[in-house]
């Protein structure tokens, strides 16, 4: 498998002897991280390129202080990273987590012994800890799905979020933001609309030829959207690369003509491939090592098929264009006029913008109007992140955390539409390991690279809605080195179709897991509900993702109880 690491540290006269005396390290890793150990017995794992280029390396940093350590080593570095720095007087530990999000990170700490990794059965097995489900954080995994909490859904595990640390001495843990998302907002609200298509340009340029250094032979899943057919014209200059593409038999799935534009616009070869789905198993959850279920059933079909196209090419990366959505802007809502008018007040642009809105949201300009000015006197909008409460009992319910996501917390001041671009960054770092590739390849999700998430922070959020056109920067900015057709195109494929088809063909199999499981036995799932799901014309089988997403944590909750 890709991405897995496992670190144990050891305290006290019985960890052995090493520069210190009374600190032991072990450390393992797959092949795709890169293991680079500290002068203080501290650990680097995976990808770090530097945020400017002063020539220092990590050696030139002072290891003594292991939080001010991570603090300069998170200003000065990006990529996909973990890092853990070592403090003897006072004995501290420190883990950090780049905010891209792109390498998990959990911990369990005690009696001087701290388990640091990817996969829980490690976590647990190394520490001699049983495991235990908390069915509070299950019932918000199915409340909040694209929410992460740092409590996981068993006891004793804890996540480090994207662009945290923690902290960990005698007296417990606690965590602090590194990465502070505010000091990005709004940065450059006063630059010109093509000053920063210029900018997003070179950036996108040189964050993809960073990745294409690091991985030369990369297979790319382009799926005929600016995102990833960017990323393909890119790495198609920096590297060898090869393109799978994948399509339904639902017409609104099929994105073929797209993506072989893009294709023939780069002169590179794709490889396309009907998704079919006999190749899902709906009773297998890929995320089932990891402390909270997070895998998708439907990717299994897309992983299969970029792991044999990976084989083909003798790659070493698989590069994804995840998270383009939502660092480029697709806010689909009147917030931005409200940052609007905090920064210029009241003018014709304004009427510009709220038209641009309603041509992008297909909504009225009384409704945009409506929006803004309720958004403009809500001092505390979108620090409570929406939630799904769909055939789940009135106690599952009752076990919503209220606790904001600590990227809304340091966004609490910022302009609304600011907060709802933060929010979206949030949500695409959390499936980043949706998609699980059973080689020994990585994932890469170049467009959730600090660089591009930070400068996409800073621009006015009315500036994706230009000329009427959701991510209009994005489109601008890619405009170069893209065919037309795939700039200038409205809408995206939908795969209702092909997850309403893994629905309909496993339908028995996934209403008696339902009926008869864990969350049913926990009080989590309406039974009537589920029960309904028998009769064909339940309007509830329109929801297809919901109903598998319920079964895909039913199934991760039978691994572990």
């Amino acid at each position: 498998m890709n991405c897995e690491y496992a670190i144990l540290l050891k305290y006290g006269e019985t960890a052995g002897s090493d520069s210190t005396g009374k600190r032991a390290v072990r450390v393992t890793a797959s092949a795709d991280l890169n293991v680079r150990h500290l002068p203080d017995g501290g650990i680097v794992v995976g990808d770090c390129f530097p945020q400017h280029d002063t020539g220092e390396g990590l050696d030139a940093f002072d290891t003594a202080d292991p939080i001010d350590f991570v603090r300069k080593f998170a200003r000065r570095n990006w990529g996909r990273h973990i890092v853990v720095a070592i403090g003897s007087e006072p004995r501290r530990t420190v883990i950090y987590r780049d905010p891209s999000g792109m390498i998990p990170c959990y911990y369990l700490s005690s009696h001087g012994r701290i388990a640091i990794g990817t996969s829980a059965s490690d976590i647990l097995r190394t520490m001699r800890s049983p495991a235990s489900i908390d069915w509070t954080s299950v019932a918000n995994v199915l409340l909040a799905p694209d929410r992460r909490r740092r409590e996981t859904c068993l006891k004793g595990i804890s996540e480090v979020l994207p662009g945290e640390m923690a902290v960990i001495d005698e007296h417990g843990s606690c965590h602090q933001l590194v990465w502070d998302p505010s000091h990005f907002c709004g940065a450059n609200i006063e630059c010109e609309f093509e000053d920063a298509v210029e900018r997003l340009r070179d950036t996108l340029i040189d964050v993809t030829k960073a990745w294409s250094g690091r991985y030369p032979r990369a297979v790319i899943s382009i799926s005929g959207g600016f995102d990833s057919s960017a990323i393909a014209a890119l790495a198609s200059q920096a590297g060898h690369i090869g393109l799978a593409h994948f399509y339904t038999t639902s017409p609104l799935a099929d994105e073929r003509e797209y993506a072989m534009a893009v294709a023939d616009h780069i002169s590179q070869p794709m490889a396309c491939h009907l998704a079919s789905t006999a190749d899902i198993d709906v009773r297998t959850n890929l995320s089932r090592h990891r402390p909270r279920p997070s895998a998708r059933s439907f990717t299994q079909a897309f992983d299969r098929i970029c792991a044999g196209e990976a084989d083909a090419q003798a790659a070493n990366a698989h590069l994804n264009g995840g998270g383009g959505d939502n660092i480029f802007g697709l806010l689909h809502s009147a917030y931005p006029l409200v940052d609007q008018f905090k920064q210029i007040g009241l003018s014709a642009e304004l009427w510009a913008t709220a038209r641009n809105i309603c041509v992008v949201t297909g909504t009225s300009l009384p409704m945009v109007l409506r929006q803004a000015v309720k958004a403009a006197w809500k001092r505390d909008l979108l620090v409570n992140w929406p939630v799904n409460t769909d055939i789940l009992t009135p106690y599952a319910r009752s076990l919503l955390d209220p606790e904001p996501h600590p990227w809304l917390v340091a966004t609490r001041t910022c302009a609304p539409g600011q907060k709802q671009h933060v929010r979206s960054v949030a949500r695409a770092t959390a499936s980043t390991d949706y998609i699980n590739i059973a080689d020994s390849r990585p994932t890469i999700y170049p467009l959730l690279s600090r660089p591009l998430v930070e400068l996409c922070l800073s621009y006015p959020t009315w500036f994706w809605f230009r000329g009427g056109r959701d991510r209009a920067l994005a489109r601008a900015a890619t405009q170069p080195f893209l065919p037309e057709l795939v700039t200038n195109r409205l809408g995206k494929a939908a795969f209702d179709g092909f997850l309403y088809r893994v629905w309909t063909r496993s339908r028995h199999e996934i209403i008696d897991d339902l009926k008869d499981g864990c969350l049913a036995d926990h009080n989590l799932i309406d039974g009537s509900a589920i029960a309904g799901l028998q009769d064909v014309s339940n309007n509830l089988l329109s929801k297809p993702t919901r109903i598998l997403h319920l079964h895909e944590v039913e199934m991760w909750c039978r691994t572990w109880a």
